[in-house]
């Protein structure tokens, strides 16, 4: 669950006031009948209150709340959903897998200083991985791929450091299911040889491994924000973090605790995605779906100066 409360300067910007973020993991645990465990639920709505606490007393004059990832998978959402507006007075949003691309394409572009060339921009969630392809300001083409952190993390990999066999079995999953992509937009007309060389990268699995990679003892956006991270670094990030066990990994400098199981994935999403679409770097972004959320609500707002953006 991730909190920015920002004042409005004008239909298409705004001032940062106050970031928070909170690993509740939502989707941990998600049961053979498709349904979110009550213990997920809960910690959930907590998370939420507690956030909606700190807004108001931030001043907050409106609120945007949207739902992602596993609560469109959940058959249970609508149960989940009420038990939110009841305890917490936020009504979430629930956005499909486009209206989520969309919206953190539009947060990407907000701090993206070159906005001219052809890119590919990529989301790495705990349950979904939604990618964008972008020309100027203008989405091509949009998909969301069942590529979530905590989706693949509890499919396939069970021990720590993994089997050597649990991550062949996630890498062949994960890159089968982005080739599929690559083909579908090639037989569609599209070449990859267009695209600018660097992958951009946002969320939380993104900046994690930003930091990890500048050694950041303390997040820093602005560091983190442009920042690039070579094919070749990506691999030895990866081969470090796969050989560590848990409690190893809660070490490394950057690695934001309650991350350290996930962040295998992450990477392997990352690098299939890099290595299937013949680019070089990850470039980290620092803003994405939580400001795309919150530019799409200022807008449609007439009078007030602050608003808030939960996202789930």
């Amino acid at each position: 669950m991730r909190l920015l409360t920002a004042e409005r300067l004008s239909s298409r910007d705004f001032r940062p006031l106050r970031v928070e973020r909170i690993i509740t993991r939502l989707g941990g645990g998600f049961s053979g009948a498709g349904e979110l465990r009550e213990s997920s639920m809960e910690r959930t709505v907590e998370a939420i209150r507690n956030l909606v606490d700190l807004a108001k007393k931030d001043g907050v004059k409106e609120i945007f709340a949207v739902g992602t990832g596993v609560m469109r998978e959940a058959k249970n959402r609508k149960d989940f959903l009420e038990r939110v507006e009841r305890r917490t007075g936020i009504s979430l949003r629930l956005l499909s897998g486009v209206e989520e691309a969309h919206l953190m394409l539009q947060g990407v572009l907000w701090s993206l200083k070159d906005k001219r060339l052809p890119r590919l921009v990529t989301d790495v969630g705990g349950w979904s991985t939604e990618i964008v392809w972008v020309e100027g300001e203008v989405p091509r083409e949009t998909v969301s791929l069942g590529l979530g952190v905590v989706a693949l993390t509890e499919r396939f990999l069970k021990a720590a450091p993994p089997l050597a066999r649990e991550l062949e079995e996630l890498e062949t999953h994960s890159r089968n299911l982005v080739r599929e992509i690559r083909e579908q937009w090639e037989n569609a007309g599209k070449s990859v040889r267009d695209l600018q060389s660097n992958l951009i990268g946002t969320a939380g699995t993104a900046t994690t491994l930003a930091a990890i990679h500048l050694g950041l003892p303390t997040y820093d956006p602005q560091k983190v924000n442009g920042h690039l991270i070579s094919l070749h670094d990506l691999k030895d990030i990866y081969d470090l973090l796969r050989s560590l066990p848990l409690r190893e990994r809660q070490k490394v400098p950057g690695l934001e605790r309650g991350r350290e199981d996930l962040i295998v994935a992450g990477a392997v999403i990352f690098l299939n995605l890099l290595e299937v679409f013949d680019l070089t770097a990850l470039e980290v972004i620092d803003s994405g779906l939580l400001e795309g959320v919150l530019l799409e609500g200022i807008r449609q707002l007439r009078i007030g100066d602050c608003g808030m953006r939960i996202e789930g």
